[in-house]
């Protein structure tokens, strides 16, 4: 990394020559993957380690610090005076981290299964497949990007641990449900004013939608994204229904 990328830490990404952001899965991408999984082990140590008074005000410090970082991110876009039709929270993982400060005041528990069985696996796979790359890796946006997305993983796992959001199949319904609300006016919204929220207008750069368009085409891709998020809903449960009963097995035995 030169020293001389520091020049551009608040500049946007209309204005970013090519060339200076970091390569998927490269060192720097591996190194801040790296440094935000022992923020996270360090975090859920210190959750599990505390009590019920204590857990809950990580919890609300952990949610709201996304609700911060939206702000702080709002702030910077008004002082540079860019276009706020560009930064609007309809991406998924931005609604995430307004979701997890909901689910913090309101416990309400369809949130929890949609935090879990869409928002984790859609951030973790941001994480792995950031779309803020050709950003330099030291940035304003990269900072902000790796911090709120590692928050929301740590969010939905610490709740996970402390059996506040308890997934459970037969609530799949739920999340289905979210997602038909919620996609379709983001959907209608991106095709009106150009913008691409959700990734329904064209994938995002070296993500697996990006395959997927390869061969079944564009708007084409937008059955297999339905379809994996399906998949993937599916999955996450059934993950955790065999978790718990492998341990519940070995607790008996």
């Amino acid at each position: 990394m030169k020293v001389s990328y520091l020049q551009y830490f608040f500049t946007y990404e209309t204005e970013i020559p090519d060339g200076i952001g970091f390569a998927l899965f490269g060192f720097w991408h591996l190194l801040w993957l790296a440094a935000i999984a022992l923020i996270s082990i360090l975090f859920l140590y210190a959750y599990a380690k505390g009590t019920g008074k204590k857990r809950r005000i990580f919890e609300y410090l952990i949610s709201f610090s996304m609700i911060g970082w939206i702000v702080v991110r709002a702030i910077y876009i008004a002082l540079i005076g860019e276009d706020f039709l560009y930064e609007l929270p309809l991406h998924l993982c931005s609604m995430a981290g307004i979701l997890c400060a909901i689910h913090c005041v309101t416990g309400w528990k369809w949130l929890g299964q949609v935090l879990y069985a869409i928002c984790l696996p859609g951030t973790t796979l941001a994480l792995l497949f950031p779309n803020w790359n050709f950003y330099p890796v030291v940035h304003f946006i990269t900072i902000e990007g790796f911090l709120f997305h590692v928050g929301i993983v740590m969010y939905v796992i610490a709740l996970l641990y402390a059996h506040k959001i308890i997934p459970a199949m037969r609530k799949l319904w739920q999340v289905i449900l979210f997602l038909v609300v919620v996609v379709t006016p983001v959907y209608f919204f991106d095709r009106h004013f150009g913008v691409n929220y959700m990734f329904v207008n064209q994938p995002s750069a070296g993500s697996p939608l990006e395959w997927l368009e390869s061969f079944m085409g564009n708007p084409g891709y937008l059955a297999g994204y339905a379809l994996l998020i399906l998949l993937c809903i599916f999955l996450m449960d059934l993950g955790y229904v065999l978790v718990v009963k492998r341990r519940n097995r070995n607790s008996i035995s």
